[in-house]
């Protein structure tokens, strides 16, 4: 088994210390991403504005990686106060209006997030191999 990992991506953070995806056997795990520039800062914003940089992070590095948004099969979604689960589910059924594509998703509350982010999304993905 080969493993292929991917270390850049547009629009996201170089010189992070861990790969931003790692794909084997045709399963793509993309690192999790909160809401961060291309600087590595955090874009501090709304839970909304948050989640939709997270949720491009995810998107750049999917496709730097082979794959794209249309083959994630799973999304862990991290939050930082679980108050914000119905303001998820509206931006989930937003992206995702036909719930038979939608990935499967995991959610709960951390007790702190990196960089003080409200939200840190991690993804799998099919691989288009």
């Amino acid at each position: 088994m080969s493993i292929r990992r991917t270390s850049e991506a547009g629009g996201v953070a170089a010189g992070l210390p861990f790969s931003l995806a790692g794909e084997a056997d045709g399963v793509c795990f993309i690192s999790g991403m909160p809401a961060l520039d291309a600087e590595g800062r955090l874009a501090a914003g709304t839970f909304p504005e948050e989640i939709e940089r997270a949720w491009r992070n995810i998107a750049s590095i999917v496709e730097a990686a082979g794959s794209s948004v249309e083959q994630i099969v799973y999304v862990q979604c991290v939050l930082a106060d679980i108050d914000d689960y119905s303001a998820l589910n509206d931006w989930w059924r937003h992206q995702f209006p036909d719930v038979s594509t939608a990935p499967a998703r995991f959610t709960y509350q951390a007790g702190a997030l990196p960089f003080g982010a409200k939200i840190e999304l991690q993804a799998v993905a099919a691989t288009r191999r």
